[in-house]
């Protein structure tokens, strides 16, 4: 019995002893799992801003490059060889100004030879008419000369026509920047003679979105900046807006800018500043507040200390800031960073500087 009572005791004592160890060795995973508990009530660290009302001016600034509004190419309109061409790189000429000419001797020759047929089958016909009234002529020769005498005169329209078709004529007013031909050289029809731009009205190409083209106006004054001149600005205005968009919905939008001193120069890189919308009472919030999921948006406002999520529906937006035009209140308090460890309900702690 004595020994019953001393093998109860030692079996105890392994017993505690083996309970000890346990915790002790499992102590860390212990505190490792009570931290991961206690993980939950950890304020997530977030900057946020107060929503507050005030004049919005979103605007829109775009890259493009200046390009001349009339830009063409004096053509030769008949073959031959280039009897006189008046024109250098840079020299101005004016819209139907002459400004070179085939060489139309051959042409000129024939028109004179058609003249004197002309002439000789018009008395002819003259002669033949006063018999056919006499009845000394038939009717067959009488318009057998009128065909003859009339067909003469097509001739000679047709000649003097190759002789004005010779004209190398300036299609537009402006600044000759291509010179392809000289003096004695032959030339094809249709050739190249020079190219002319005309600088006094430029043109600015500029792309907005889906979300911006139904702001922009035709006629509405936009501004011009340009990064060689930082200090000077030049206005223009809207003449064309793309009534259809392209593959990745961008709408194409036209801007003129008059240059009647020709300062600017075509080819200038420019910023284009246009104005999509202005109103005086409006709420504005950086866009770096919002979370957008598939189908919505949202952001996180901090009340009491405790995140909750808001949906909103967005406007236009700026480069920095985006209109909001429900699902916030003048007062609130938005996380600005931080979002990515929130979620509804989450325990937070405003950071800001």
């Amino acid at each position: 019995m004595k020994r019953a009572k001393i093998l109860f005791i030692i079996i105890t004592c392994i017993a505690i002893t083996a309970i000890i160890v346990t915790l002790v060795l499992n102590k860390d995973s212990i505190n490792k799992a009570n931290q991961l508990v206690d993980r939950s009530n950890v304020p997530v660290a977030v900057t946020t801003k107060i929503v507050n009302s005030g004049k919005l001016e979103i605007q829109k600034t775009l890259p493009a490059r200046l390009n001349p509004v009339e830009r063409a190419t004096a053509s030769t309109q008949v073959a031959g060889t280039i009897s006189y061409l008046r024109i250098d790189l840079g020299c101005r000429v004016r819209k139907g100004e002459v400004i070179g000419h085939i060489d139309t001797k051959l042409t000129e020759l024939s028109l004179k030879s058609a003249t004197l047929s002309h002439e000789k089958l018009k008395k002819d016909y003259q002669r033949i008419q006063d018999l056919y009234k006499g009845n000394a002529s038939s009717e067959i020769e009488l318009l057998s000369a009128k065909y003859n005498f009339e067909n003469t005169a097509v001739q000679r329209k047709q000649i003097k026509q190759q002789i004005e078709n010779a004209k190398i004529i300036a299609p537009i007013s402006g600044t000759v920047i291509t010179n392809d031909f000289k003096t004695g050289e032959f030339a094809n029809s249709g050739s190249s003679i020079a190219e002319i731009v005309n600088i006094s009205k430029l043109k600015a190409t500029v792309y907005l979105d889906e979300t911006e083209v139904y702001y922009a106006k035709i006629n509405q004054k936009v501004g011009i900046e340009l990064p060689s001149f930082p200090q000077k600005t030049i206005s223009g205005h809207i003449i064309y807006i793309s009534p259809n968009g392209d593959e990745n919905h961008n709408y194409q939008v036209d801007v003129l800018i008059d240059n009647p001193d020709e300062w600017l120069k075509a080819g200038t890189n420019v910023a284009v500043k246009i104005t999509l919308k202005q109103e005086e009472n409006a709420i504005l919030i950086p866009q770096q507040a919002i979370v957008s999921d598939r189908k919505e948006n949202y952001v996180y406002i901090i009340s009491h200390g405790v995140a909750h999520a808001k949906k909103v529906k967005t406007g236009i937006s700026s480069d920095q800031n985006i209109e909001i035009i429900s699902g916030l209140s003048l007062g609130d308090e938005v996380v600005l960073s931080g979002q990515i460890n929130l979620k509804e309900g989450s325990i937070t702690k405003v950071i800001n500087k």
